[in-house]
């Protein structure tokens, strides 16, 4: 409200011209006046707008007026809008900290107008879809493996322990006892489900090229010998779009709004102060 009152309060303006501040102006089709204060008017949109500004409802919903929170909101309404009547009264609206306050509050309102019809325009429901689908394609490519690992200091011993994991099959155990990667060997060098940029290149090399069932021949890293043994693998399954569309909408709406910045930027002539130079008090 003190925004409207700031866009038309002026020196000299009489109450009644002043009432006229609170948005009475607008074009309100279709919608319902629920409270009058003097001769001004709060209307169920504006009931409704500072519900979804408080987080009480999502945006495209509304609430009706036998609602116990939109009757919480509407004395809210209620309260301000007595409290700006009582600040026009007082001629508070002339003052050169109210005015900068209310001019912040407005670049504030514009801003947010802007990204509004930014985001409308961007984020609707088929490119949520068509993102969601380009998603989908990538994770199917981003095959998983389950293997388990020994690592041994020497390429003959990894050549021995592979000979008797072929032969009695129990790689579980062999890594147990043999294996000298502390972080695996007490689970049977388990390294779970992983992607092959999940782990290292040589490791990933090796573990994708096996069939389920299959050990790797001894290959080296830093650590030392290794020997893999894979367990299974799978193609993570598509989550269903309702349990993702909000982390798209939101990376969507991040992205949108850096991308019209960066724009803006670039089309804008703008020169920052230096900052070290600025005193604490300076205006």
């Amino acid at each position: 409200w003190l925004v409207s009152i700031g866009l038309t309060g002026c020196q000299n303006k009489n109450e009644t011209e002043n009432y006229n501040i609170f948005s009475e102006n607008i074009a309100r089709a279709g919608d319902i006046v629920v409270a009058k204060i003097d001769d001004t008017k709060i209307y169920a949109s504006d009931v409704n707008n500072t519900a979804l500004a408080q987080g009480k409802i999502a945006k495209g919903e509304t609430i009706s007026p036998k609602d116990p929170i939109f009757q919480e909101i509407l004395e809210q309404l209620i309260d301000q809008r007595l409290l700006a009547l009582e600040a026009l009264k007082l001629s508070l609206d002339q003052n050169d900290e109210t005015r900068r306050r209310i001019a912040i509050a407005r670049e504030r309102i514009l801003a947010d107008v802007a990204i509004e019809k930014l985001l409308a325009s961007k984020i609707s429901d088929s490119a949520i879809e068509r993102i969601y689908k380009e998603q989908n394609k990538w994770r199917s490519r981003d095959k998983l493996v389950r293997a388990r690992m020994i690592v041994v200091p020497s390429q003959d011993e990894a050549l021995l322990i592979k000979k008797q994991a072929e032969n009695n099959g129990n790689f579980s155990a062999l890594a147990k006892s043999k294996s000298i990667d502390k972080s695996t060997r007490d689970i049977g060098g388990d390294l779970g489900y992983f992607s092959r940029n999940s782990v290292d290149k040589t490791i990933a090399k090796h573990a994708f090229s096996l069939k389920k069932g299959e050990i790797s021949e001894p290959f080296k890293t830093d650590a030392g010998w290794h020997i893999l043994y894979l367990v299974d693998h799978k193609t993570p399954k598509a989550k269903p779009l309702e349990s993702v569309k909000a982390d798209i909408i939101k990376h969507m709406t991040f992205d949108e709004i850096q991308k019209k910045l960066q724009d803006l930027r670039s089309k804008a002539d703008i020169k920052i102060s230096d900052l070290d130079n600025i005193e604490p008090n300076e205006k």
